[in-house]
């Protein structure tokens, strides 16, 4: 999942996009709200996330100018201030969550995927396209009514494939999330590899290459719906 980021706190940023990649969530920096529109990213980051310094500008004359712009993003503030008047002049001005520094990356990750769930419309907290589900509190995944056997790896490239359904997931980020969670320098075979693991469990027509570019995951509807007691018994062996 791709991440806007404006960097209030140098420190802070970096130290909180090192932690979200090992989650999924690869952070692209930026140094005001102004370059946050002007950003590639700005229609198709997953969401944005304000960090906001202690002697820096408030929350809301950063989030202010992000929605007077067009920002349809959902947007996180993140905020060494507690008080609550600058919390509702934040979601007043269109923040979608306003979290108090410090604050553990956990929390951080599970309010980003609230608020990506709230926007596209999904409360369920399961991530589905066509015959696969994955629970990401829960850290198990299915096809159809079959419970998938995944390592923690082919379970994050999963979970980064169906954040992204049917668009590109680009190598690059792919790499950065599988840097973060092995903490070393994974060759560009470590991934074909770890694609081809994940293809022999799920299919090897459900992920399509994107030449040098990256990966997408393919949608193959079925008529065998799992049941929530599936679900339970999958997320239990």
């Amino acid at each position: 999942m791709r991440l806007l980021l404006i960097e209030g706190d140098p420190d802070f940023s970096s130290w909180l996009s090192a932690r979200l990649s090992g989650a999924g969530f690869v952070s692209h920096g930026v140094a005001s709200a102004k370059a946050a529109l002007r950003h590639d990213l700005a229609g198709t980051a997953a969401a944005l996330l304000v960090d906001i310094a202690l002697d820096g500008p408030s929350g809301a004359t950063l989030v202010r100018p992000l929605r007077d712009g067009g920002l349809i993003l959902p947007v996180m503030v993140l905020s060494p201030i507690g008080d609550w008047r600058e919390k509702v002049a934040c979601l007043d001005c269109g923040a979608d969550d306003y979290v108090v520094k410090p604050v553990r990356s956990e929390e951080v990750a599970a309010r980003l995927r609230a608020i990506v769930r709230r926007h596209s419309g999904n409360s369920s907290g399961l991530l589905t396209y066509g015959d696969i589900t994955l629970d990401p509190r829960k850290r198990c995944a299915w096809q159809g009514r079959a419970c998938l056997d995944l390592t923690r790896n082919e379970f994050r490239l999963l979970q980064m494939l169906l954040l992204a359904p049917n668009r590109l997931a680009p190598r690059h980020d792919l790499m950065s999330v599988l840097r973060a969670a092995t903490k070393g320098a994974p060759s560009d075979n470590a991934l074909d590899a770890l694609v081809a693991r994940l293809r022999g469990k799920i299919g090897k027509d459900r992920i399509k290459t994107v030449r040098g570019m990256g990966y997408r995951l393919i949608v193959s509807e079925t008529d065998d719906p799992v049941s929530d007691n599936d679900r339970e018994s999958c997320c239990r062996s």
